[in-house]
């Protein structure tokens, strides 16, 4: 078991694990890598995230190179490439600079520096230096590329070709309960079963982030059949999504849709959102001073979409980890494992901010979330904002919705870290995000 604290947000579910720190690569992994840079660098320059996607959806994080006790993931060998196309291609653009992008830059600095004042050991030092600059590269890559509206449907629309396949690699798994990606590392051979269910996760680091990740994509689909494209293409990769949900057999990207329908039909009623979100606080607050035995999140415990899930665990965890904070508030703690059984493992994400580094790193993520509320918010208040234009926010905020509250029941990590961060420089790019004069956003959105 690794000690928490080289388990950040993007490694908590990790724990266990035997890939990390040693050097695996396959014959079929390489190719596929220098397949991915060599399209990278060629293709242009809207579909230059497309290897970065095929290689998230079909090549497990096993797959990594380690020099001098630094990992090389295959994501983060493409990543510089990624870059050195943008460099030598002269795509580099100004920013407009907003709140979201100094908080992203704020949140990095602050992970490194909790981690190693809490451990203070070099290897602490290059862990946490490595997840920041990883953090950095995949939001800077997306604010850079996406520009317009339009590019955020390309990037829809490459999600949507590759889940065609992953669907089908998650068919195959589902009936032979044999995971193809195992031969790559980082996956298990044999599909993992809980209650007589199949939880299949193809490449992914874990069937209930592979069902994650494709659930909250479905906003950025549905952009596309919106802005008049067709809906062929939209509803086809719906319907993969929905079968890649269904065969990861978890409660938390079943509940995603669920969430994911409310935002969208929250459209309808978008002028007495603001209303509704306070109804619902206050409803909250009745439930915890007068209503329930027992405070207002042990609502988690009694989530069971899926038989088997672990719903009291999140709960006990939450319980913990607001009992605990004495302990954890200044830089995190080494490890949770001494708050209660199984409580090891951190399936919260804001509880791992906090637990790996204090108060100041899980204010920041919650500033950057809210950061990207604000500026869906001020975007859809807009004078004389076309129907594009709102329908696109909409859909960032919907998916941002989504993530939001599989947060409270997971901690992301690997591939779906990446998305997170896609959305993250999405909003940035696209939302007029407090911090920046909103002209100079929108002229910036306009010229593209």
């Amino acid at each position: 078991m690794l000690p928490l604290l080289f388990q950040d947000p993007e490694h908590a579910a990790q724990a266990g694990s035997d890939f990390g720190g040693t050097t695996q690569v396959h014959p079929l992994g390489v190719a596929a890598l220098g397949a991915m840079a060599a399209l990278a660098l060629l293709a242009p320059r809207r579909w230059s995230a497309l290897p970065v996607i095929l290689l998230l959806c079909f090549i497990p994080a096993g797959q990594r190179i380690v020099l001098a006790t630094v990992d090389f993931t295959f994501i983060r060998l493409l990543m510089c490439v990624v870059w050195l196309r943008l460099l030598i291609r002269r795509e580099l653009r100004p920013l407009v600079w907003n709140h979201l992008d100094r908080g992203m830059l704020a949140w990095a600095a602050v992970s490194v520096v909790t981690g190693t004042a809490l451990a203070l050991t070099l290897t602490v030092l290059i862990n946490r230096l490595g997840v920041a600059v990883d953090a950095m590269m995949v939001y800077f890559f997306f604010r850079m590329l996406i520009r317009t509206h339009e590019d955020l449907v390309t990037l829809a629309l490459q999600f949507t070709i590759s889940s065609f396949a992953v669907a089908a690699f998650f068919l195959i798994e589902n009936r032979t309960n044999q995971n193809m990606f195992a031969i790559f590392g980082g996956v298990p051979p044999i599909t993992d079963v809980r209650d007589g269910r199949l939880r299949c996760q193809g490449a992914f680091a874990h069937s209930i982030l592979a069902g994650c990740f494709w659930a909250c994509l479905i906003p950025f689909y549905l952009l596309r059949g919106w802005m008049g494209r067709g809906w062929g293409l939209p509803v086809g990769g719906i319907v993969a999504a929905l079968a890649i949900v269904a065969m990861s057999s978890s409660s938390t990207p079943i509940m995603a849709l669920g969430f994911g329908t409310i935002g969208i039909a929250a459209w309808f009623v978008r002028g007495a959102l603001r209303w509704l979100r306070w109804l619902i606080v206050l409803w909250l607050c009745v439930l915890h001073f007068m209503i329930m035995k027992q405070p207002v999140w042990h609502l988690l415990a009694r989530v069971d979409i899926v038989s088997g899930s672990t719903g009291w665990h999140r709960y006990h965890l939450v319980d913990k980890f607001i009992e605990r904070f004495p302990e954890w508030w200044p830089v995190g703690t080494m490890s949770t494992a001494h708050w209660g059984p199984g409580l090891h493992d951190v399936t919260n994400q804001f509880v791992a901010e906090g637990v790996a580094g204090g108060i100041a790193r899980l204010l920041l993520f919650v500033w950057t979330v809210w950061l990207c509320f604000a500026g869906v918010s001020r975007s859809m208040r807009v004078p004389g904002a076309d129907r594009t234009y709102q329908l696109a926010s909409w859909a960032l905020g919907t998916s941002m919705f989504m993530h939001c509250m599989n947060f409270i029941a997971v901690s992301y990590f690997e591939q779906i870290v990446v998305e997170w961060q896609m959305t993250l420089a999405a909003v940035g790019s696209l939302t007029l995000v407090p911090g920046a004069d909103p002209q100079r956003q929108l002229e910036q959105l306009r010229a593209g």
